[in-house]
C-alpha cells in the first residue's frame, strides 16, 4: 500500500477500535499519532539493493542467518533524523511531567551535538540495545526513551528492506532440491523476535510478525519461537477471561510467552502496533504469571561496510 492508503486504513481501524475498546482510547490515540507521523513523512525511506545470489540466500535460510546480516545495507540517516524529530514533537504534546523532563533532555542532547545521528540510527537499525544504552549514558538521556524513539525512527527503513527481501526468501521456500525453508523463531530479514503470532486462513496456520521490520513468516504452532522447545508437555496457553480474539502461548522451559491473534485480515507492517496495544492486557496477564518476552534479538546482525567506504579509509 502507498502511504495515503495506509493512512486511510489507519483512520478506519483506529475509529473501530476506539469504539469497541473505549478503555484503550488514550493508548490507541498515542499509537495512532506515532504511526501517522511515520506515514506522513515527506518522502519514503531510501533503500539500496545489494547482490544476493540464490545459492547464498539458500545457504543463509538453511543456516538460520537473517538476510540483512553482513550486507552493505544503506541506512537512510536523513530520513530517520527527520522522523526522530517529529516523533519527539508528538510525544511532547502529552501531559506527563516525567516524560516531558526526559524529552527535554533528549532534545538538548540532540541539538547540542551529544547524539551523533549516523551512530545512533545505525545502532538502532541493527537493534544493538547495549550500544544504544551506551549512547544514552554518554549523552545523559533516558536509555529506554532513546531506544524507543530511535527504533521507531528506523522502523520504516527496516520495513522497506523487508518488502524487498521477503519475496526473495519466499521464492526459495519450496520443495525443490535446491530450496530451503526458514524454521527459526526470529525474523529471516533482521533477526528480531516476533511481536505477535497470527493464526491465518481456514487451517489456522501460525505466522510470526517481526517486532522490528514487521516481516511475517510461517512457523510451527507447537514449537517455542524463543528456545525451539517442541515438547508439547511443556507448551501451553493462558486462559484470559472474556478474550476471544487473542490468546497467549507459553513455554515452561524458557518461561517465554507469545501473544497470538486470530488474523483473518493481517495488518500491514506499519499498523502492526495497533494489535500490540489492543492486546496489552495479555502482556500483563503473562508477566503476572512470571512469563516474559526475551530481550535483545534472536540473531544480532551486523552490517558490512560498503566497498567504496573501505577504499576511502585506505586512501
Amino acid at each position: 500500500m502507498v502511504a495515503a492508503e495506509l493512512v486511510a486504513l489507519l483512520d478506519r481501524r483506529v475509529a473501530a477500535l476506539q469504539k469497541a475498546k473505549p478503555d484503550l482510547h488514550e493508548a490507541l490515540a498515542v499509537q495512532e499519532q506515532l504511526i501517522r507521523t511515520s506515514l506522513e513523512s515527506a518522502r519514503p525511506p531510501e533503500t539500496q539493493p545489494f547482490a544476493l545470489p540464490r545459492e547464498h540466500l539458500v545457504a543463509r535460510v538453511r543456516e538460520g542467518v537473517p538476510v540483512l546480516h553482513a550486507q552493505p545495507a544503506y541506512v537512510d540517516v536523513q530520513y530517520a533524523a527527520d522522523l526522530f524529530s517529529r516523533l519527539v514533537n508528538v510525544l511532547q504534546q502529552r501531559e506527563d511531567p516525567e516524560l516531558q523532563a526526559q524529552l527535554d533532555a533528549l532534545v538538548g542532547a540532540a541539538t547540542g551535538g551529544a547524539l551523533e545521528p549516523e551512530r545512533l540510527f545505525g545502532e538502532a537499525f541493527v537493534q544493538h540495545q547495549d550500544h544504544l544504552v551506551e549512547i544514552a549514558t554518554q549523552a545523559g538521556v533516558d536509555a529506554d526513551l532513546l531506544a524507543t524513539v530511535a527504533g521507531q525512527s528506523v522502523a520504516p527503513l527496516l520495513r522497506a528492506y523487508a518488502e524487498r527481501l521477503l519475496p526473495l526468501i519466499e521464492r526459495v521456500d519450496d520443495s525443490s532440491p535446491d530450496g530451503a525453508v526458514w524454521t527459526r523463531g526470529y525474523c529471516p530479514v533482521c533477526g528480531g523476535w516476533p511481536l505477535l503470532g497470527e493464526l491465518r486462513g481456514v487451517e489456522l496456520a501460525q505466522w510470526l510478525r517481526c517486532s522490528a521490520c514487521g516481516a511475517g513468516w510461517r512457523s510451527q504452532r507447537l514449537v517455542c519461537p524463543y528456545c525451539a522447545n517442541d515438547d508439547y508437555r511443556s507448551l501451553g496457553s493462558l486462559a484470559v477471561e472474556g478474550e476471544q480474539r487473542f490468546r497467549v502461548s507459553v513455554c515452561e522451559r524458557c518461561k517465554g510467552y507469545l501473544k497470538v491473534v486470530n488474523a483473518f485480515d493481517p495488518p500491514p507492517a506499519a499498523l502492526l502496533g495497533l494489535d500490540d496495544v489492543l492486546s496489552m492486557h495479555l502482556d500483563v496477564a503473562a508477566i503476572e504469571r512470571s512469563y516474559q518476552r526475551p530481550g535483545g534479538n534472536g540473531f544480532t546482525i551486523e552490517l558490512a561496510v560498503p566497498e567504496d567506504e573501505w577504499l576511502e579509509e585506505l586512501a
